[in-house]
């Protein structure tokens, strides 16, 4: 079993945030998610930051994350932790004491085991090789480099004022399912993947199955995930649809 992780150091607050805000280029943010697939102990440290830094962010309050993280160093530095029970009550401990010290702000975030399945299966579709000669397509491709980037509500944008000439389109309703998908928006992409499934054409089914499937099980729609990660021909949706069975 994987060692419980502790806190978070400066420096991997520094990282989380960096890329949180967007701050990373293509390739150090792929760099980034490597290793997150790699490193179980900081990924759990990652999701754990994650929530905390949206619900701050979402109160106005992001601010008091450089003294919540210097109470637990400081706390750590004086008390030890001897073991993973005690390390799980501290930190838990130390965020009620945050709680109390912003005014009686009573939120806590605990990831659900559905979120915890999504985050554990879900990585952005990676995106299209870009090219950029092509005039007929060059604003679809500029929006490609977006997405690739990260920038998703940039990317949304340039594929959303071409959609209604191209709605028809596989690749353009994929992508903007999988772009709103990766920007935390999973209704908005749940009728983008239906599209392409409905379409006769074979290009990107089991993919939208795939991540429609995710973008249900985000919403907790665990009945609606289910029926269409059977649908999809990817080892990882069949890997989670044995999951939700179980």
């Amino acid at each position: 079993m994987d060692k419980e992780p502790t806190y978070w150091t400066l420096e991997e607050q520094d990282l989380f945030e960096k890329y949180l805000l967007d701050k990373m280029d293509a390739q150090e943010r792929a760099d980034f998610e490597s290793l997150l697939q790699s490193d179980s102990n900081l990924n759990t440290k990652f999701l754990e930051f994650k929530g905390l830094f949206r619900a701050i962010e979402e109160d106005g309050l992001r601010s008091k994350l450089n003294d919540f993280h210097k109470h637990l160093e400081d706390d750590a530095q004086s008390k030890p932790l001897h073991t993973t029970s005690y390390g799980l009550l501290f930190r838990v401990a130390a965020a009620i004491a945050l709680l109390i010290a912003l005014g009686g702000i009573w939120y806590f975030y605990i990831p659900n085991s559905n979120e915890r399945l999504f985050n554990a299966y879900f990585t952005p579709d990676p995106g299209l090789p870009t090219v950029m000669g092509n005039s007929d397509n060059y604003d679809f491709y500029e929006a490609m480099v977006d997405y690739k980037q990260g920038n998703y509500k940039t990317a949304l944008q340039k594929w959303e004022n071409l959609w209604p000439q191209k709605m028809d389109n596989d690749t353009i309703n994929y992508f903007l399912g999988a772009a709103y998908l990766a920007n935390d928006e999973p209704s908005k992409a749940i009728p983008y993947f239906d599209r392409v499934l409905g379409s006769t054409q074979p290009s990107f089914q089991s993919e939208a199955a795939f991540y429609k499937g995710l973008a249900y099980l985000k919403s907790n729609e665990v009945e609606a995930a289910l029926k269409s990660l059977e649908q999809t021909s990817d080892e990882k949706g069949k890997e989670l649809a044995k999951k939700l069975k179980d």
